[in-house]
């Protein structure tokens, strides 16, 4: 039996909308995270609005942030609504962590596949329209396309792959997180799973993956560079994940009684 674990389900309010057009189900949801990052939120959805692959829908939600980082995200909206399908910015009222972030989202995507963005972490131009082109002929139980990404220091030009281009395999989850959480997913598959667990501390996302794994799930790495990864003091790695490692491991390891990680993987 899997530890039981209580994952918020937060009210929220609807701070913009304007919904799909007419006789128009976007191909992509972009749904992007959002809780203080009010100094990254604006370079990364520049960089979503200058996608080559048209239209997509955008949902942002905003975790109760503090430093009025949604109103940052509205004006930007209010400016750049008309270049996407539909867009929609919610607001938690309350702070429920980033699994619930993150079903927020998904709840109110429309699409049947959806790009998991961080705030803080920006895309190349076709990183959506390359990452759709191998989701359009995967089979039906692929429910992740994930790219390789760049990790680059604040102010710092880009260095080494994350992940170290690692592609998605079940031996590799069973000893460290190979994908990060910006990736293409099947809205089915989140659905099928339940989505997003609250983890305290982190790795919701290693949780995920592993939850796809254990219901039959699987992944196709997109072999193309499609964004970058933010190190940053104030990034949730940073404060929650790494100074609590032990923890996560063994309660992951409880989730998912198949993995071998011993303190000596590295996550992302």
């Amino acid at each position: 039996m899997k530890p039981s674990i209580s994952t918020p389900l937060p009210t929220f309010k609807k701070i913009y909308q304007i919904h799909p057009k007419e006789n128009l189900t976007p191909k992509i949801s972009v749904v992007v995270s959002l809780y203080n990052y009010r100094d990254f939120i604006i370079e990364t959805l520049e960089t979503i609005f200058a996608q080559s692959f048209k239209p997509f829908e955008l949902v942002v939600v905003d975790d109760c942030s503090t430093d009025l980082g949604h109103q940052l995200v509205h004006s930007w909206l209010e400016n750049h609504s008309s270049s996407f399908a539909g867009v929609t910015l919610l607001r938690h009222d309350f702070n429920a962590g980033l699994a619930a972030t993150r079903n927020t989202g998904f709840k109110n995507a429309s699409a049947a596949w959806v790009w998991v963005q961080d705030a803080d972490n920006p895309l190349v131009p076709k990183a959506l329209e390359l990452a759709y082109c191998i989701a359009e002929f995967v089979e039906e139980k692929v429910a992740v396309v994930h790219p390789l990404l760049l990790t680059r220091p604040a102010g710092v030009s880009s260095q080494i792959f994350q992940g170290e281009g690692r592609p998605w395999q079940r031996k590799i989850f069973e000893r460290s997180n190979a994908v990060d959480a910006m990736a293409l997913v099947r809205r089915m598959a989140w659905k099928q799973v339940g989505g997003y667990t609250h983890i305290q501390g982190g790795w919701e996302d290693y949780d995920f993956w592993c939850a796809l794994i254990d219901n039959g799930w699987t992944g196709v790495q997109c072999p193309e560079v499609l964004g970058f990864y933010t190190h940053h003091k104030n990034s949730m790695t940073s404060l929650t994940a790494l100074p609590n490692v032990q923890r996560l491991e063994a309660l992951l390891k409880e989730r998912h009684p198949w993995l071998k990680c011993e303190g000596n993987t590295s996550y992302l």
